[in-house]
C-alpha cells in the first residue's frame, strides 16, 4: 500500500524536483519508504506503507532483465497463487512482494493481467522493450488514479491531486476551477468521476487501463458491473453460496506481515466480516468499535456482537471537534466533498492506527447485496410506474412536511412519492442525495455554462436493466466510486492506515448481482439474502436491526458549534460561493425558508464546504 506519480513525455523543469515534492505531497500514503525511476522520458515514484515482504517490497520493482519496471499502490490478495503460476511458467522472483506478480503477469499477458488480479490497485508500469507506459485502476475504483496532459506534452499522474499538482506546476500548468463539477456537486454532494473540479484534470476510471505511446494516450474499460444471466439456485443454495463468496474473500484479505484488525460496528455488514474472519483467526482477531456518546452510539451492540464471535473488542473513543473536523477533511480530500461522515471517518482512522496498519471493513454490503431503503423503493417503484405523474405529485405534495425526517418512515414515504413523479435521472437524486435539481439549480446558479448534471446521470443508468439491478449500477458508478470509496481511501490513507474491503471483492459482487431481486430485496427486507445467511451464525439484534449510519449529529452542529463559521463564511457578501450560487438563496437557505422539504442540512453544509474549499484554493494562487 502506498501512493504513486509519475511522468511520461512530459517537458519538466527540475523532474526529479518535481518528482520529490509530488512524494513528498502523499508521505501520509506512504511513511515507511520511498523510490523513484528515472529513464529517457519517464520518471515515477512511489511512497510505500510496508505490508507484504517488509524487507523485500520496496519499489520499483523489476522483471528478470529490468526492461519492465513498476509503482504500485494497492494490495493483490490472491498473489501467492499468482506467484506460483508464474513460477512454474519460468519466472524468476527476486522478492516475496505481490508487487512482483504484476510485471511477470505484465510479461505474459500485456492488459490481459489485469483478469487475473483479485485487489485493490492503481499502478502504472514502464515498459522499455516499446517506450510504453501502462496504467490501470483496479474493478471499483477504490484506489485513485488522476492524471493529466499538459499543454507541452506528455502525461502526469498521481494517486492525489495534492500530489499532481507540483508535477503540473514542474510542467508550466496552472489549474483553473472546472464550474460543472461545482454544478454537479450541488446536486451530488461529490464531484462525480472521472471528472475532478479542475479542468482538464481526470480521474482514470474505475474497471479501466490506459497506454501513453509517443503522444498518444489509449484508454480502454476492461470491467463493468454485471448482472445477467440471472442464477438459477434456490434460496438456501443462494445463502450458503454467500458464505462462501464472503468467506474466501476475506481469507485473502486476512494476508499481512503487521498487525491487523476488523472495524466492528453494530450493522450487519461489519458484524459479516468479523464472523468471517473469526473463522480463520479464532479468538486472536482484534476488532475496533467507535463509541461517540451520541444517540447512534453503536458499540454496546458491536461489544456484545465480539463476545457472541469469541473475538477481541477495543473501544475506540471518538471525541470530535466540529470546526477542527471540518478543517482537516477540507484539507485531506482536495476537492469540494460534503459527505459528512468523513470526519468522523479521519477520526476513528487516526485512532484505529495507534493499534494496527490493515484494518478490514463492511464497506460496500449495502450496493453489493442491496441494503438502503432506496432499492426497496426501486422494487415497489417497477410495479408503481403506472401511477399517474400527476397523482403521484399530488402524494407527494401532501407529504413534503415530512421530508426533511429523512431516517422517518414518513420522510421515506416523502421522498419514494416524489421520486415516482420524476424522470429516472431525477429520481435518482430524490432518493439519494436529495440536495438541488436542475430546476432549483437553473434559479440560483451564477457560474458559468454548463450541462444538466441530470444529463450525466442519464448517460451513466442502464435502462436496459430492471429497476432494482438499474438502481445498483448507477450507484457503483455514482455513489460508491465518487463518495464512499474516495471517504474510505483519504481517510485511512491520511493517518497511514490500509482498509481492506472483503463486500467489494469483485467476485462477490458478481455473484450477488445476479440473485433475482427476490432474494435481494425480501418481503420488503433489504439485503435478505445476506441477513439470512448469518441468522443463526450473529446475534438477532444485529441481523434484525434497522439501518445505521456512521454519520454526525449534523443539523446539531449547523445550529450550534459550526454556526459562527457558517454566518461568517456563507453568510458574508464577500463569500466566494456566491459567485457560484445567488446570495439570496444562501441567506434564505440559512434562514431555513427554502429547500425544508429536501436534505437541508447536507444542502447547507455542502455549501460550507465548497466555500471553505474555494478559500483554500485561492490562498494557493
Amino acid at each position: 500500500m502506498c501512493g504513486i506519480s509519475g511522468a511520461v513525455g512530459a517537458h519538466l523543469n527540475a523532474p526529479q524536483t518535481a518528482l520529490h515534492r509530488s512524494l513528498d505531497a502523499i508521505s501520509h500514503r506512504g511513511p515507511d519508504g520511498q523510490g523513484t525511476y528515472f529513464q529517457s522520458q519517464v520518471c515515477m515514484g512511489m511512497r510505500r506503507l510496508a505490508i507484504i515482504d517488509l524487507e523485500g517490497g520496496d519499489q520499483p520493482i523489476y522483471n528478470e532483465d529490468e526492461t519492465v519496471a513498476v509503482v504500485f499502490n494497492g494490495e493483490i490478495y490472491n498473489y501467492r497463487e499468482l506467484m506460483a503460476g508464474l513460477k512454474s511458467r519460468g519466472h524468476t522472483f527476486a522478492t516475496d512482494s505481490d508487487t512482483e506478480v504484476l510485471v511477470h503477469l505484465y510479461e505474459e499477458k500485456g492488459e490481459r493481467m489485469l483478469e487475473d488480479l483479485r485487489g485493490m490497485f492503481a499502478f502504472s508500469i514502464h515498459d522499455t522493450r516499446d517506450g510504453s507506459l501502462f496504467l490501470a485502476r483496479d474493478r471499483f475504483g477504490k484506489k485513485p488514479l488522476y492524471y493529466t496532459r499538459p499543454a507541452s506534452g506528455g502525461l502526469l499522474y498521481a494517486s492525489e491531486l495534492k500530489a499532481l499538482r507540483p508535477l503540473a506546476r514542474a510542467a508550466g500548468e496552472r489549474w483553473q476551477i472546472n464550474d460543472q463539477a461545482i454544478y454537479d456537486y450541488l446536486s451530488l454532494g461529490v464531484v462525480p468521476q472521472p471528472s475532478t473540479v479542475y479542468l482538464g484534470v481526470y480521474a482514470l476510471p474505475p474497471g479501466s487501463w490506459m497506454r501513453f505511446r509517443e503522444e498518444h494516450l489509449e484508454i480502454q474499460a476492461y470491467w463493468q458491473p454485471e448482472f445477467h444471466p440471472k442464477l438459477t439456485l434456490s434460496y438456501d443454495e443462494a445463502k450458503e453460496r454467500t458464505r462462501a463468496e464472503i468467506g474466501e474473500a476475506t481469507r485473502l484479505r486476512l494476508r499481512s506481515d503487521v498487525p491487523l484488525g476488523v472495524f466492528l460496528s453494530g450493522g450487519v455488514d461489519s458484524s459479516v466480516i468479523a464472523y468471517e474472519a473469526a473463522q480463520q483467526l479464532g479468538s486472536t482477531l482484534q476488532t475496533f468499535t467507535v463509541a461517540t456518546g451520541e444517540g447512534f452510539d453503536e458499540s454496546p451492540v458491536a461489544q456484545r456482537t465480539a463476545a457472541h464471535l469469541g473475538v477481541k473488542n477495543t473501544i475506540l473513543k471518538l471525541e470530535v471537534s466540529p470546526l477542527e473536523g471540518l478543517q482537516e477533511m477540507v484539507r485531506a480530500y482536495d476537492q469540494p466533498y460534503s459527505d459528512s461522515s468523513a470526519i468522523p471517518s479521519l477520526g476513528i482512522s487516526r485512532l484505529a492506527r495507534q493499534h494496527v496498519t490493515v484494518v478490514l471493513n463492511g464497506d460496500g454490503g449495502d450496493e453489493v447485496f442491496a441494503g438502503y431503503r432506496r432499492y426497496v423503493a426501486a422494487v415497489r417503484s417497477a410495479a408503481l410506474d403506472v401511477v399517474p405523474k400527476g397523482v403521484a405529485r399530488t402524494l407527494a405534495a401532501g407529504l413534503a412536511p415530512f421530508a426533511g425526517a429523512r431516517r422517518s418512515p414518513l420522510g421515506f414515504a416523502a421522498r419514494f412519492t416524489r421520486g415516482l413523479a420524476l424522470s429516472p435521472a431525477e429520481r435518482y437524486l430524490a432518493w439519494t442525495t436529495d440536495m438541488l435539481r436542475e430546476g432549483d439549480k437553473q434559479r440560483v446558479w451564477r457560474g458559468g455554462p454548463v450541462l444538466p448534471t441530470e444529463e450525466r446521470i442519464a448517460a451513466i443508468q442502464r435502462p436496459e436493466l430492471g429497476a432494482l439491478d438499474g438502481q445498483l449500477a448507477t450507484d457503483a458508478r455514482i455513489n460508491l466510486l465518487s463518495d464512499l470509496l474516495v471517504k474510505m481511501d483519504i481517510a485511512t490513507m491520511a493517518h497511514s492506515l490500509e482498509g481492506r474491503s472483503p463486500l467489494l471483492d469483485h467476485r462477490v459482487a458478481e455473484f450477488a448481482w445476479r440473485l433475482p431481486d427476490a432474494y435481494r430485496v425480501r418481503g420488503g427486507t433489504p439485503k435478505a439474502v445476506l441477513r439470512d445467511a448469518y441468522r443463526s451464525r450473529l446475534p438477532d439484534e444485529v441481523i434484525g436491526g434497522a439501518k445505521r449510519g456512521f454519520e454526525i449529529p449534523l443539523v446539531r452542529w449547523l445550529q450550534g458549534e459550526l454556526r459562527p463559521i457558517l454566518l461568517d463564511t456563507l453568510g458574508g457578501a464577500e463569500a466566494l460561493v456566491r459567485g457560484y450560487v445567488d446570495g439570496a438563496f444562501i441567506d434564505a437557505l440559512l434562514r431555513r425558508e427554502v429547500m425544508t422539504d429536501r436534505n437541508w442540512a447536507y444542502i447547507v453544509y455542502a455549501l460550507l464546504v465548497l466555500e471553505l474549499w474555494l478559500q483554500e484554493e485561492k490562498s494557493r494562487e
